[in-house]
């Protein structure tokens, strides 16, 4: 409340109720062993990566991560081995440079230490590109940048300096349960899995069908396993892009880039921009039907362009309740989002909010309509949607209420039968 001292009209300008925010899309997660980089880099569309990863976006020792980022608008990437030797130099008797990360790729940094008058310019290089340039009075001033730390005590000398010993390093042992853990405190869509390792596939499936037990509808791209699971990309085919080429489990990457960029505005069948790509497997139509019948996403040849030739996962029994529809990847898609947006719905503008009575629950409906038409109805993701699909009522505790909520979801038209008619002179 305002105190108004002097006459005439006070408006106060208040924020009202803001529509729910809506769960995260076009979001991957990845892991990977890197030459470069911090145990968790998060990358945007746009970001440069020379100085995160040490490396441009598009060069070949990247390629897994420009493949994601030419669909996502977000890449949690994690490296795996965290393990190995840092790359390091001597500059001067009892001085030191290190590079900050562990990698071969530190092995590529050299330190430049030149006379500046009666002070040092101490120059990091990248190969031959410049990354930073420091004058300072002696090493204990220079100041860590985003390459090389300098430690110890003496007197520089001129100098030109290429660090050694930088090691990649393995896998750490427990580097897949530390990225689970990591990865269940962000918000993601899809999991990028590009390796070949059966073991390693289906104990991340595992976790994937646990997240979603939590409500936290990610899905998987992978190569090795063929899991009947419709949270499951079973990704097949190998490709060349204009600078590197792909196997079928490192394309996993495109196709979790993919997933991401389409998420529920439109189906990837015949999917044919796709960035880079010159190249694809070339099946004859009886083996296209035979791996598409297995649960297999493939990118093939069409009309001379690389296009995705079906958009499925790799569901192939159905039951009642994992029907037909279930293995078509845009109605999944649909169905995960709409479930994710309804539990930030309820968890943000319900959970401790609305009294749980009659007129609480008739509430709570009225925000879940409004929540799908104004998203999902009217943007035509699904359809025949009515108040009536909404179903809220008391729980058997005194603070539950259980929701029941149908949709339809709409898929694209994937196959068209033609009969051609030829009519007599």
């Amino acid at each position: 409340m305002s105190i108004q001292i002097l006459p005439g009209a006070h408006v106060d300008v208040k924020a009202g109720d803001r529509p729910a925010e809506l769960s995260v899309t076009g979001v991957v997660a990845m892991p990977l062993s890197l030459s470069w980089g911090d145990r968790m880099t998060v990358i945007r569309q746009g970001d440069s990566t020379k100085v995160s990863l040490g490396y441009d976006l598009i060069s070949e020792k990247l390629k897994c991560v420009n493949e994601v980022m030419n669909g996502a608008e977000k890449l949690y990437l994690y490296r795996l081995n965290n393990s190995g030797g840092k790359a390091s130099g001597t500059l001067a008797d009892g001085i030191t440079a290190t590079a900050k990360y562990p990698g071969v790729r530190g092995n590529d940094l050299s330190v430049v230490v030149a006379k500046s008058g009666d002070l040092w310019k101490i120059t990091t290089l990248l190969e031959t590109a410049e990354m930073d340039s420091q004058i300072v009075s002696g090493s204990d001033k220079f100041q860590t940048n985003d390459f090389i730390s300098i430690a110890g005590t003496g007197t520089l000398a001129a100098a030109t300096v290429k660090l050694t010993g930088g090691k990649d390093g393995d896998m750490d042992s427990d580097a897949w349960d530390k990225f689970k853990d990591e990865m269940e405190t962000h918000e993601f869509n899809v999991l990028a899995y590009t390796g070949t390792d059966a073991d390693t596939v289906n104990n991340l499936i595992l976790w994937v069908d646990e997240l979603r037990k939590k409500d936290i509808m990610v899905q998987i791209a992978e190569n090795p396993a063929a899991a009947d699971n419709p949270a499951v990309y079973h990704s097949t085919s190998p490709g060349t892009t204009e600078n590197y080429s792909l196997t079928a489990a490192e394309a996993c990457a495109t196709v979790a880039g993919l997933i991401a960029k389409q998420g529920v505005s439109g189906s990837l069948t015949r999917y044919s921009s796709i960035t880079g790509w010159t190249d694809a497997e070339h099946l004859t139509r009886e083996q296209q039907e035979a791996r598409v019948q297995n649960g297999e996403l493939l990118i093939v040849m069409i009309y001379g362009a690389p296009t995705v030739l079906y958009d499925i996962n790799s569901l192939v029994t159905y039951t009642e309740t994992q029907p037909k529809d279930f293995r078509k990847g845009l109605v999944m898609r649909t169905l995960d989002k709409y479930a994710a947006d309804l539990k930030k719905l309820l968890d943000t503008k319900c959970v401790g909010k609305i009294r749980n009575s009659t007129e609480g629950r008739a509430q709570i409906k009225a925000l879940v309509v409004q929540m799908t038409a104004e998203n999902y109805q009217n943007n035509g993701y699904i359809e025949n949607f009515t108040a009536d699909d909404v179903t809220i009522v008391k729980g058997s505790e005194s603070d539950a209420v259980a929701a029941d909520v149908s949709v339809q979801p709409v898929d694209t038209v994937d196959k068209i039968s033609v009969e051609v008619v030829s009519l007599a002179e």
